[in-house]
């Protein structure tokens, strides 16, 4: 039997894109830790070699530890200039410092005090499409919500939430692996207006603080050691992206998966309380991101398999959440399944900092739409998958009220 490999795991394949179950499955009987020579990877598909990939503190986030033949590699050489070096691509003490600092102003206490907005955000989107034979859910719901919350916890002013969705939705595409001339001048372009935005917005918060998250991450004082302004531009753009994305597409598939699933739509709608049991199977079985990336820095095994130093370790979360090792029928989309471990945040010092925050974010926008569109249904008309490096979501989601 062939084993999938190269682009036949990746997005650029219909069957990994639509049913990525049969790709994952294929690997996870036959070659769990799948030498990629196509690419340059190594494709890791079981539930326990993610969870220890993960959490071992050993391994390097940062591309530029790759090997030259690398996958990664190949990938920088196609960039126009570095991307900033946000807590992603940082290794310890770096990124220690800088999550130590974001923490002590992204804390529960914000999380909590920005939940009387996501409310009425959801309400402001859902009056916009009530009456309407049918409406797009993310672009009129859950693509929206989470940019107009992120402006509002950061301070961006009302005036300016025009240009500051124009901006996000420009630079959604950052993470396309298609990228030409075109793309990415106009990328730059984006780019370079939202981080002077940040910059400008940065002075005036040092000169005249506010309550916002902006004004919280400029008097971060950790023992006098305080985050530069480019780190907190570089931060609020890791939060605008890769928070804003994955929020989209956890409320996207968590809708789908429910329409799909009548019978469990039911047991929400019986107590709206189980949507946090939604959530998180969503997350298990169609989490929003579908891999990480992690680079040993010395040879070593993985799942008992050789790995050099410099390899570009691919773990699979969306495999992990689907192992049958991990979770019996675990194609089966269950709110009552007891254990619903998954691997949709990443794992070990790098978990997803704002995990919180999405997990608030889906939970009051589903509840909002399901209370007032009790009979929401699917129209019929087709579902595309997004076509991105790591995120795993629809291009639209036609529903009636």
């Amino acid at each position: 039997m062939t084993l999938p490999t190269g682009l036949e795991m990746t997005v650029f394949d219909e069957v990994f894109r639509n049913r990525p179950h049969e790709r994952f499955d294929a690997l996870r009987a036959a070659d769990p830790v799948h030498d990629d020579k196509v690419l340059g990877r190594v494709l890791l598909t079981r539930a326990a070699d993610v969870a220890a990939t993960l959490k071992d503190r050993s391994l390097s986030v940062d591309q530029r530890n790759a090997a030259s033949d690398t996958i990664v590699q190949k990938l920088a050489t196609m960039q126009d200039r570095e991307a900033p070096r946000s807590m992603l691509v940082l290794d310890d003490p770096d990124h220690a410092r800088l999550r130590r600092l974001v923490t002590h102003a992204f804390n529960a206490r914000a999380i909590e005090a920005v939940k009387p907005r996501v409310r009425a955000v959801a309400d402001e989107l859902l009056d916009a499409v009530a009456g309407q034979d049918k409406f797009d859910l993310i672009e009129s719901f859950a693509s929206p919500l989470p940019i107009i919350v992120i402006a509002a916890m950061l301070g961006v002013d009302a005036a300016d939430v025009g240009d500051f969705r124009r901006w996000s939705k420009a630079l959604a595409n950052v993470f396309s692996p298609i990228r030409s001339p075109e793309f990415l001048a106009a990328l730059k372009a984006n780019a370079d207006e939202l981080s002077a935005y940040f910059e400008r917005a940065i002075a005036e918060r040092r000169a005249a603080p506010r309550d916002d998250l902006i004004s919280a991450l400029v008097a971060v004082d950790d023992g006098g050691d305080r985050l530069t302004t480019e780190e907190i531009v570089t931060m609020c753009n890791l939060l605008l992206l890769a928070g804003n994305l994955t929020t989209t597409d956890l409320i996207g598939n968590c809708v789908l998966a429910l329409l799909r699933h009548p019978e469990q739509l039911a047991k929400v709608q019986a107590n709206p309380a189980r949507i946090a049991d939604a959530i998180e199977e969503t997350l298990r079985l169609d989490p929003p991101v579908v891999q990480s990336l992690r680079i040993p820095l010395a040879p070593r095994e993985i799942g008992g398999c050789p790995v050099r130093a410099g390899e570009a370790v691919t773990t699979f979360l969306m495999a992990a959440g689907q192992d049958p090792a991990l979770h019996a029928d675990p194609l089966t989309f269950d709110i009552d399944r007891a254990d619903k471990t998954h691997f949709a945040f990443g794992g070990g010092v790098h978990f997803c900092l704002g995990a919180p925050l999405a997990r608030a974010e889906a939970e009051i926008a589903l509840t909002r739409l399901f209370a007032r569109f009790p009979g929401l249904a699917l129209t019929g008309d087709p579902i595309e998958r997004n076509i991105s490096a790591a995120f795993n979501g629809v291009q639209q989601l036609w529903v009636r009220p």
